[in-house]
């Protein structure tokens, strides 16, 4: 148990003493306090008021003289209706300091998910497009929520579904074909390559319904596997994919299983069919159609007129592949929130269909620029490698100011490592449900609510320590500044805060949190003079303080799936 948890229970354990049986008192009842110059804990009295019959501040009064100092807890006082806790300095940031330094990468992670698993849903892009700094945010997002998860003690198992058929292959196949069928890219242009001639196929087909239906047959043979328009797929296909599996790679994407459309196809039409014969499904002007109108959702659309699939139907044979796979207790999908209609469509279809499992939707807003909204099919997005490599080049030209003795692929490194906590920390950083605007400059500062400037700190703390080799027992009764017993304070949170961003699924709750310790420990590091004018004892308090601070810095940052840098 955690410092702030014991430190929790002792006073429970008091309260109930004092208190007696008749009144039932939790550990969810007791809260924070706005400042620290009012307590570190607080239990406020309405409740026990209201079934007591009397005033809450009366109340409050008794039990603050009722309660004594324990182990972790100093004082005690009545705060109008609030019954206000003060921890004991010492012992509570000893226990701070030896949670965090024994426990090292397993600090702050829990077992509240213990023998439960978790599915994750997210990375389920498109072949024959490329990938867009708007495709970032769903990857950064899934793969932190998947580690969110594990953090907090479940088996949490990420998968990616690849859309790899559908009209807008069928759209980018034609236009290849139509006007580039004797061009051969470099490989690592490919997916860039069909990305162009998708916005371009776009462009060209518009609303001519004779182009539409020359696309519609091609889908249609994709789907049944075979003819020329089917070799031409499987060749730009393996394009797509192993341009798609170089960006999880270079992202630092953990997958447990991809799914692919095509191998969905024929089981997906068997279900569509069984739809029909059981009455759920029916047939409407041709296409066949499940009535959720009753439900307020619509009509959800599965095969088209022509005989295609629509990806509702394939998101159904998907549902039904993952539970026979995985058999989870909690299955998520991270998916833009313009998928919401689609999403709870799905979910009413399964369960008429007697599905054992609730799927939920993590909706996210859409990713912008400074200059406006991005659309593949108008060809005004920001491609990741563009994005990247212009990230990548400021970066290493200030890194070679900075690091004249470095070798080029020392320098390229780091600032690549940079350049992804830069775009990783930007996506993670704001609420999934506010629209998103990214601003590459605003992304990279080493300074203000940024991943480099995380990392800086970081690199900051791992200088300072390469200073000197005291090593003995800190003691943390020598951590007099204020600054010091606000540190150990929000260190102690951690726990805490990864807790409550698993049960919110919400990172951005982890990077306000390694903000707000990398920004409280610059302050200190301005303030204190931390290896200088002071005796050895003091100095190894300090230092096992600010590797406490690094500690927690690296624990979040790895949880957001950023890798820091050993030096900047």
């Amino acid at each position: 148990m955690h410092a702030k948890a014991l430190a929790k229970k002792e006073v429970l354990t008091s309260l109930k003493k004092a208190i007696g049986k008749k009144f039932p008192i939790t550990v969810d009842m007791i809260g924070s306090v706005p400042t620290p110059e009012l307590g570190d804990f607080s239990f406020p009295c309405f409740v026990l008021a209201k079934g007591m019959g009397r005033k809450p501040v009366e109340i409050a009064t008794e039990l603050a003289a009722k309660i004594g100092p324990s182990s972790m807890i100093r004082k005690i006082v009545a705060t109008g209706p609030y019954v206000n806790f003060f921890v004991e300095p010492v012992a509570y940031g000893n226990a701070v300091l030896s949670d965090i330094l024994k426990g090292k990468k397993r600090y702050g992670r829990g077992s509240t998910g213990k023998g439960k698993r978790v599915l994750v849903e997210f990375a389920n892009l498109n072949t024959h497009k490329e990938v867009h700094v708007g495709h970032l945010r769903n990857l950064s997002l899934g793969q932190a929520i998947a580690n969110i998860f594990t953090a907090n003690g479940y088996e949490s198992i990420p998968i990616a579904y690849i859309n790899d058929l559908g009209n807008n292959v069928a759209r980018c196949l034609w236009a290849l074909k139509k006007f580039h069928e004797h061009e051969e890219p470099a490989p690592q242009d490919r997916l860039n390559f069909l990305g162009k001639i998708y916005t371009e196929a776009a462009r060209e087909i518009g609303d001519d319904e004779t182009k539409k239906a020359e696309v519609s047959a091609i889908q249609r043979e994709l789907e049944e596997g075979k003819g020329e328009w089917t070799a031409l797929w499987k060749k730009t296909l393996k394009w797509s994919l192993d341009g798609l599996q170089a960006v999880y790679d270079e992202y630092g994407l953990v997958l447990d299983t991809i799914y692919l459309e095509h191998e969905l196809i024929g089981e997906s039409h068997a279900i569509v069919n069984k739809l029909l014969t059981d009455g759920i499904a029916r047939m409407s002007e041709g296409a066949t159609i499940v009535d959720l109108e009753a439900q307020g959702l619509g009509m959800n659309l599965l095969r088209k007129t022509d005989g295609t699939l629509l990806y509702n139907a394939k998101d159904l044979a998907l549902a039904l592949h993952k539970e026979s796979d995985y058999r989870a207790d909690r299955s998520l999908i991270v998916l833009d929130i313009r998928q919401a209609l689609a999403m709870k469509q799905l979910s009413a279809t399964l369960k008429l269909m007697n599905f054992p499992r609730e799927v939920i939707h993590l909706g996210y807003d859409m990713v912008t620029l400074p200059e406006g909204a991005m659309s593949s099919r108008k060809g005004n997005i920001i491609r990741y490698n563009d994005l990247r490599d212009a990230m990548l080049t400021g970066l290493m030209d200030s890194t070679k100011l900075r690091h004249s003795e470095w070798k080029e692929k020392k320098i390229r490194a780091n600032a690549m490592t940079l350049v992804l906590a830069a775009m990783k920390f930007m996506m993670l950083r704001q609420d999934p449900g506010k629209v998103l605007v990214f601003d590459m400059e605003e992304a990279m500062s080493m300074v203000g609510f940024s991943g480099p400037y995380i990392l800086y700190t970081i690199a900051r703390i791992r200088s300072l320590k390469g200073k000197t080799s005291l090593v003995s027992r800190p003691d943390a009764g020598l951590l007099l500044h204020p600054l010091e017993a606000a540190l150990l304070r929000l260190l102690a949170q951690m726990p805490e805060v990864i807790l409550q961003s698993g049960a919110e699924v919400r990172p951005s709750v982890l990077a306000q949190y390694v903000f707000d310790v990398a920004q409280l420990f610059s302050q200190y590091y301005a303030e204190v003079r931390i290896l200088d004018g002071a005796d050895e004892a003091t100095v190894c308090a300090r230092l096992a303080l600010v590797t406490s601070v690094e500690q927690v810095l690296c624990n979040i940052m790895e949880i957001l799936n950023i890798t820091v840098v050993k030096e900047m």
